[in-house]
């Protein structure tokens, strides 16, 4: 025996009219919001009303705002510049490592030409004259035979060849460059990235 109505036509005229899914036309019938809407539909179908409305409409319903508690303002520093690098090289399919002991170099990543040694580095400085952006190729190392300073022993260094194979920068704006260390070897302190370096951002 077939399903027996329980709604008259003017209901579901009044029902679909007002509703913005069918789950609201189900609702105003007197039934359950995941209650079979095929007979519904039908009668709707039969009396020629416009249903345009319903269908996935629901799904577009903008939701209310919430407040949440993470309100600071974007400042990339040296504590996400790990994580920028690493979801480069992982977007990309290929896999990296993080050191659990201290190392020189921040990661190891997969590449097409196997495993390669990548320093992160991270840079907010900005040159006054070319509003470029400057970041430091140095490194901390405690030298036994130096004098001592306000940093104690500890001197800033540049890097060989033989510690890393790239240099992964991140700048507060969030462009970033993958620079082979081979076109930095000679440089004993900081680069600007300007239009010299412009080839090699990623």
């Amino acid at each position: 025996m077939g399903s027996q109505r329980t709604y008259t036509d003017e209901q579901v005229r009044d029902a679909v009219k007002s509703a913005s899914c069918w789950a609201d036309v189900m609702e105003a019938l007197g039934k359950s919001r995941t209650y079979p809407q095929t007979f519904v539909k039908r009668t709707a179908t039969e009396l020629g009303l416009d249903v345009s409305h319903l269908g996935r409409q629901n799904s577009s319903v903008p939701v209310p705002p919430q407040a949440h508690h993470f309100s600071r303002p974007p400042a990339p520093d040296g504590r996400s510049g790990l994580s920028i690098a690493a979801r480069w090289f992982l977007d990309r399919g290929y896999n990296v490592s993080v050191p659990l002991e201290p190392a020189v170099y921040d990661l190891i990543a997969e590449s097409d030409d196997g495993l390669k040694r990548v320093q992160v580095k991270t840079t907010a400085a900005v040159e006054r004259r070319s509003g470029r952006y400057r970041v430091r190729l140095l490194r901390s190392s405690y030298q036994a035979a130096a004098e001592l300073n306000s940093r104690g022993r500890v001197r800033q260094v540049p890097y060989t060849n033989d510690e890393v194979d790239y240099f992964f920068v991140a700048t507060a704006a969030g462009t970033t460059y993958l620079l082979p260390f081979a076109v930095v070897r000679n440089v004993r302190s900081s680069i600007v990235l300007d239009e010299k370096y412009a080839a090699f951002v990623v």
